[in-house]
């Protein structure tokens, strides 16, 4: 069993098993900014404000445009510290925890109340601890409840799937001193690169070039990955090293189809939620914090190319992980 804060630094192989005990809720308020969370804080974005007057009226319109297009990427939920989960990836497990029983009934009102017809039960911020400094991290990703169950007797059995990945805005705060809220960026697109329409002088066209070559640079490492991915399951399904029946088969079918090479940044993190799946197998390094923190498509790339590759060469016993 592992406490809620601490789940993320365990080894990729360290969590055997899809259910796990939710607990730590004191160890929640101290892993984060020290000296505590601040009751009540209320966070707002630093702000430049030039004068108008050096700007014209067509710049004063598109810095306008942008900052709201900046403001509409901002949302405000609730923030659980538990783990480095990938879109896609699904996870059940079940808690006693009143802080967190608080925020999915809040949850739940919420959506209630807002009519949503996705069927979903709401949605709420996740982030992993980074394991080298041991804080949690500022990128995550937002997971939507599929079920809550409760047993009447002080706990709830919930099931997550993982949709959108954010950056943190600011620092968390704490709720009616029971859970967490943040306010998050959502991070779209393959490159998170901002354009300002045509090119408007020589500095933007070799920009632009510089880009494109990136863009395709990227596409041919994601390609690299189609036949890695190949070999890794075939690997682990004849070895024997599923955990559980069909296990493999199970998380291609959470996972959906491989995006295509023309989606690099999205092909990474598929790539990286299946030899890092839930629950997990054991075969290859924690690789899914280095990834959602990734400032860029190429070192997301990078980083589940040699996750991969490592993880065939402690399969096959060419190269063993430990």
């Amino acid at each position: 069993e592992h406490a809620l804060a601490f789940v993320p630094c365990a080894p990729a192989g360290a969590l055997p098993q899809m259910q796990l005990r939710v607990d730590g809720s004191k160890q929640l308020r101290n892993l984060f900014f020290r000296g505590g969370p601040r009751k009540g804080t209320v966070l707002r974005m630093a702000e430049d404000k030039p004068s108008e007057a050096s700007f014209s009226d067509e710049e004063l319109k598109g810095l306008m445009e942008r900052v709201a297009a900046k403001r509409s990427k901002i949302s405000e939920m609730p923030l659980v510290v538990l783990d480095a989960m990938l879109p896609r990836q699904r996870l059940s497990f079940g808690t006693a925890d009143p802080g967190f029983r608080a925020m999915i009934q809040s949850v739940k009102e919420k959506t209630e109340a807002e009519g949503d017809m996705t069927g979903a039960l709401g949605s709420f911020a996740m982030v992993g601890v980074d394991p080298m400094r041991r804080t949690p991290m500022v990128c995550g990703t937002e997971v939507e409840l599929v079920s809550a169950l409760d047993d009447g007797r002080g706990r709830v059995d919930v099931e997550i799937v993982g949709r959108r990945r954010f950056s943190l805005v600011g620092e968390p705060w704490m709720e009616d001193d029971k859970y967490f809220m943040c306010k998050v960026e959502w991070v779209e697109g393959e490159e998170e690169e901002e354009t300002d329409g045509a090119a408007k002088d020589v500095n933007d066209k070799i920009s632009g070039i510089v880009d494109t070559a990136d863009r395709e640079a990227n596409i041919e490492m994601a390609k690299e990955l189609e036949p890695l991915v190949e070999q890794w399951k075939k690997l682990v399904v004849d070895g024997g090293k599923e955990r559980q029946p069909d296990q493999i088969s199970l998380v291609l079918q959470h996972l959906g189809p491989m995006p295509p090479a023309k989606r690099p940044r999205e092909r990474a993190l598929w790539v990286a939620a299946l030899i890092n799946p839930l629950p997990a197998l054991g075969v290859a390094m924690e690789i899914r914090p280095a990834t959602l923190a990734a400032p860029s498509t190429a070192e997301a790339l990078a980083v589940v190319l040699a996750g991969i590759k490592g993880s065939i060469g402690h399969l096959d016993g060419s190269a063993p992980l430990w």
